[in-house]
């Protein structure tokens, strides 16, 4: 971490105000600490006599208070700190409670946490007592979320220092934390903040006879100072991290990899990428891959402009090249590069020694890239041992290579606590994300950065562990349902189903249509109940009459028949019927990685059946794993294979007295599935293709359907296509498109299929260009969306070349929508314009939140949101 100083002088700025009160008297500020650590003392004894189970309950409730807060604590950060990436300070905050809750949560923290029969050894866990907690202006949010929940998950009381140019960060966090954690029985105290900014306050602290340990992330002179202090101190070093290319680095790779970290947070997180180090014989093609990729190569005028800005006055960074968008530094700095532009790459010399003199071979937290041509592979290495003894020893390195040798060579050479392998920096080392280090805002630098580990900081540091010696004498996915019967007359297969008592799930106008009716016949069961309540995205009252209909009459067989919302509502009815204590609220939880998420679904057997029966061909609800509801009015979302039906029967012959709007809606519905699985970043050689069967029939036989609603043949055709990409989307998920969808259709009513039709042909445009941001996908290790288009359209349109090819496919969209009539705007669809403006940055808000939004091929800024959703509503000609 990089000391800072304000502006281009060396004098910090009073950020005080005029006017502000003369500072307390000193042995009254003193008496308000002592009284601070005192209560911090009770907790903290209080704390130690909690169980496992009572310190578990508090950490769950600190995180999911964390993970609610996760968009708003982002926001205060940019506003307080004035610097970073909103987007990726929510990402971090998710990391900081979702992924580290991952870790966590089975972990045993209290009483004996191990226990070695062979060797006859029983270890048990102790807290500490009271941390002092030291926090940066450059996480300020994550950090403190993170070691907040380290601290409660050892029963220890845990006191702030925040940065001064981050108080209001730091204690809106505790703010919602505390609540949290003292409502689930944390004592009293065990969460503070001390906001005085005076150095004196530290100095006490840090002396302070009842503050049993310091935990420090900040920079060089604070770190000094607290392993100084003579306590027991877990500090960081600075990162310096220098980043080796070999030749036989995946380039294409690479660069996507490097990009996304080095933009992260604008590059203000410690393990960022400093310096790239590239061998001779793929440099030129790396820096036209950068190039081709939004980077911009400065001129040395540039290089000399950025190091005066940035390092030009004594020994700190100036804080207001911190943290900032690559065109907005280059502004500060005096020179103008293009708004697209991503990072500065600054070419610095080959020499060993010319490069030790240079001011940017040192930590950039911004988006300035160092870059070292490499002679050989000796060369790269002294190179990037040179770059960590300039303020990196201890932290992180990385290198880009597919030579077991040269990644021997290059970790024996460079000492640092976490070398990566093609993998980037900034999010790798925090790790759980692209490798298995422990998840963490804490890296450990070894004795080499003044530290007391190498490890990534998290529970296991802020433990005592008595060891007590007896006398001897843990990738991708393809599921789908277990059966799924299709083609006309696939209803039959009722009749093979056994079964004493049932209840169907419909709508009322599937009811009034026969198509209770034509179960009677087909079912073998003695008692028959139906529940026709449903409505379109049903609600959360409905979900409950349904499920006291199931504790009144329990069946043993649930058919939901009717469209996606039937399908939707007996998933979420069938849930609740059979686990009455989960709460929908906890299982709509937000997630970053469906993976890591926090919601606890049952995965127990099922104790009633369930078989989905679609009408309609849209939806494929009858293979997905989700639920969509209706809650407070917004669209969320349950997702777990849990709720895939047991069986699920495609019969086209239910489908043929679907009316055209219906039948369309639900038509491309079914077609942005297929085109969003494809791109998604969980998309596999299973799910692709079926997004390509699906895709190809939807676009020869939805507009037969439409003209023609009594071909049986386009029926059959799309009922296959419409489940077919139910299977592609039940496992690789959907993207931004939805979430475009689900925000606009919950807030201004309309149907879901039309909503998506009205977004699609911008979403795909969208995620064929350029992305400004990367989605941040170990899977995904080049950015392939635009290659994906290519393949789908060469196979059902044609053309030789990738660009003809994805044309085409773009122009095919067109074309079925002009085709089948589809609304191409908001404003069409009857949207007031006064309350469309209104309504967008909730719109945009929303719709960032979107879980659809996690395996969208580029990450979608707020501002990108607010594109789409303009261009939703006035078309491709938005001058407004």
């Amino acid at each position: 971490m990089t000391d800072t100083r304000i502006g281009t002088g060396t004098q910090a700025v009073d950020r005080t105000g005029d006017g502000a009160p003369a500072e307390p008297d000193e042995a009254a500020r003193r008496n308000d600490i002592d009284a601070m650590v005192d209560v911090a003392t009770s907790a903290a004894n209080a704390f130690r006599k909690l169980d496992q189970k009572q310190v578990d309950t508090i950490v769950e409730a600190m995180v999911e208070a964390g993970i609610r807060a996760a968009v708003e604590l982002a926001m205060v950060a940019v506003e307080e700190t004035g610097f970073g990436v909103f987007e990726d300070k929510v990402v971090k905050n998710y990391v900081a409670t979702e992924f580290l809750y991952d870790y966590l949560r089975d972990k045993k923290s209290v009483g004996v946490i191990e226990e070695d029969v062979e060797r006859s050894i029983v270890r048990v866990a102790e807290p500490i007592g009271v941390v002092l907690a030291i926090t940066p202006v450059t996480n300020p949010t994550s950090t403190v979320l993170y070691k907040a929940i380290v601290a409660a998950k050892t029963r220890n009381a845990i006191v702030f220092r925040p940065s001064p140019f981050a108080v209001r960060s730091c204690e809106r966090t505790v703010e919602i934390l505390r609540a949290a954690a003292e409502a689930a029985g944390m004592p009293p105290g065990a969460l503070q903040v001390i906001p005085d900014a005076a150095h004196e306050v530290t100095h006490y602290l840090f002396k302070h006879p009842l503050v049993d340990f310091i935990w420090v992330t900040g920079g060089q002179k604070i770190v000094a100072l607290a392993n100084a202090a003579g306590k027991p101190t877990l500090s960081v070093g600075p990162g310096n991290a220098p980043i080796y290319l070999h030749r036989t680095a995946d380039i294409r790779g690479a660069v996507v990899d490097i990009l996304i970290s080095k933009t992260f947070d604008a590059s203000v997180i410690c393990p960022a990428e400093q310096t790239c180090i590239i061998d001779e014989a793929i440099y030129d093609d790396t820096i036209a891959e950068f190039e081709r990729m939004g980077a911009h190569v400065l001129t040395d005028e540039q290089c000399a402009a950025v190091a005066d800005f940035a390092f030009g006055c004594g020994d700190k960074v100036n804080l207001e090249a911190l943290g900032r968008q690559a065109p907005e530094l280059a502004a500060r700095a005096g020179f103008t590069v293009d708004q697209a532009v991503k990072v500065l790459l600054a070419p610095l010399p080959a020499d060993l020694d010319e490069l030790a003199a240079h001011p940017l071979v040192q930590e950039k937290l911004m988006p300035v890239l160092g870059l070292v041509r490499a002679r050989d592979v000796q060369h790269g290495i002294d190179a990037a041992v040179l770059v960590t003894e300039h303020g990196g020893l201890g932290h992180t390195s990385a290198i880009y290579a597919d030579d077991p040798a040269v990644i021997e060579a290059f970790s024996l050479a460079v000492r640092t606590g976490r070398i990566l392998v093609n993998a980037p920096t900034a999010v790798g080392a925090l790790g759980g994300i692209y490798n298995n280090l422990t998840p963490t805002f804490s890296l450990g630098c070894g004795t080499w950065g003044g530290s007391s580990t190498t490890e990534n900081v998290n529970y296991m540091q802020l433990l005592n562990i008595k060891t007590v010696s007896h006398r001897r004498t843990p990738p991708q996915w393809f599921r789908v349902p277990s059966n799924t019967f299709f083609n006309a007359g696939a209803l039959e297969n009722l009749r093979d189903v056994e079964c004493d008592s049932v209840v169907v799930i419909t709508d009322a106008l599937s009811e009034q249509r026969g198509v209770v009716d034509e179960l009677r016949g087909k079912v073998r069961a003695r008692h028959l109940k139906v529940f026709s309540e449903i409505e379109p995205e049903p609600d959360e009252a409905t979900i409950r009459r349904g499920v006291a209909l199931l504790e009144a009459s329990p069946p043993d067989l649930l058919i939901a028949i009717g469209g996606g919302s039937v399908i939707d509502a007996a998933k979420a009815i069938r849930l609740f019927y059979e686990h009455p204590e989960k709460d929908l609220a906890a299982l709509t939880l937000p997630f970053l990685d469906p993976r890591k998420r926090m919601a606890d679904y049952p995965q127990d057997p099922h104790k009633i059946r369930l078989v989905a029966v679609p009408t309609t061909s849209g939806t494929g609800s009858e293979v997905s794993p989700a639920a969509v509801l209706t809650v407070a009015g917004r669209k969320e979302t349950l997702v777990d294979y849990s709720l895939v039906p047991d069986m699920a029967i495609v019969d086209p012959l239910l489908a043929l007295s679907m009316p055209r709007t219906l039948t369309v809606d639900t038509g491309v519905d079914a077609l942005t599935h297929a085109l969003e699985a494809a791109a998604s970043i969980f998309a596999t050689p299973y799910t692709d293709a079926f997004c390509v069967q699906a895709a190809r029939l939807i676009f020869e036989a939805l507009p037969r359907a439409y003209e023609n609603p009594d071909d049986l043949s386009a029926r059959t055709d799309m009922s296959n296509a419409a489940t077919l990409a139910g299977l592609a989307f039940s496992n690789a998920f959907v993207g931004t498109n939805h979430a475009l969808a689900h925000a606009v259709g919950a807030r201004f009513g309309i149907a879901h299929g039309r909503a998506n039709g009205v977004f699609l042909p911008h979403t795909l445009r969208y995620n064929a260009d350029l992305p400004t941001k990367f989605m941040p996908a170990p899977g995904y290790s080049a950015y392939v969306a635009p290659e994906k288009y290519a393949q789908l359209g060469r196979i059902i349109f044609g053309g030789h070349e990738p660009d003809e090819s994805r044309r085409r496919l773009f122009q095919g969209v067109h074309d079925l929508l002009e085709r089948l009539g589809v609304p191409r705007t908001l404003a069409e669809l009857g949207v007031p314009e006064d309350e469309f403006r209104a309504a967008l940055p909730e719109l945009a808000i929303t719709a960032f939140q979107d879980l659809s939004n996690r395996t969208n091929p580029r990450m979608p800024l707020v501002s990108e949101i607010t594109t789409l959703l303009r261009l939703g509503y006035y078309g491709d000609d938005d001058t407004h």
